[in-house]
């Protein structure tokens, strides 16, 4: 069984609307067979770009109801306020994306919380360097590759078999490496067929695609 870490975006995809933001649940647990763990993932942040920010009303409702569906919820977070309200929910661990510059946040998540961090190569600017040295402390790794579809082999230039067996953040369009590693954890972006917006590209997948695999 591997922990599939689904990330539900921002305000982005469910254009922090609440009958969406469920329908994106529901989706999920029409094909969701119990095969694998899977752990509903948010991102909260009070500013991030052109990246519409997720209201807390929505992720109290949508971790609500996931709940009652069964499944455990998450977020990345990318700054102080966002990781403070996250540690007011009971979570499986809390996500550090693929940025260097958020290592202060680390600091602040309670020793009892396991961190699951994004690990990206040595050719990617102000990431976390996938090297094993580096992960003792939090044990949770999805090695990554930051472009937006990757492809495979950016996948097999950058990490050996072994780090791609622990932890993988996929962002290639397909179930390649997954079947290939069969990883520990793995995390897909998540959309609905009408999804838009930045978190709903061609790395993300549908709810008929993860039929797949769940």
């Amino acid at each position: 069984m591997a922990q599939i870490i689904l990330d539900f975006g921002s305000g982005n995809s469910c254009r922090n609307d609440w009958p969406y933001a469920k329908r994106m649940i529901d989706e999920l647990k029409k094909v969701d067979t119990g095969k694998h763990e899977v752990i509903i993932k948010w991102q909260l942040f009070k500013r991030a770009g052109k990246n519409i920010p997720l209201t807390r009303e929505i992720f109290r409702q949508a971790y609500d109801y996931a709940a009652e569906l069964g499944y455990r919820t998450t977020s990345s977070v990318f700054d102080k306020d966002s990781l403070d309200f996250l540690l007011r929910f009971e979570v499986p661990f809390v996500k550090i994306a693929n940025r260097r510059d958020l290592d202060w946040l680390i600091g602040g998540i309670p020793r009892k919380v396991p961190i699951v961090i994004s690990l990206g190569s040595q050719d990617e600017p102000n990431c976390w360097l996938g090297i094993d040295a580096l992960i003792e402390p939090f044990d949770n790794p999805l090695y990554c590759v930051s472009n937006y579809p990757a492809k495979y082999d950016d996948y097999i230039r950058a990490f050996s078999p072994n780090q791609l067996r622990r932890g993988i953040s996929d962002h290639t369009n397909d179930f390649s490496l997954f079947r290939k590693f069969e990883p520990e954890r793995i995390e897909w972006h998540y959309k609905l067929l009408d999804s838009t917006g930045l978190d709903a590209g061609p790395f993300a997948r549908t709810p008929e695609q993860l039929r797949e695999v769940l």
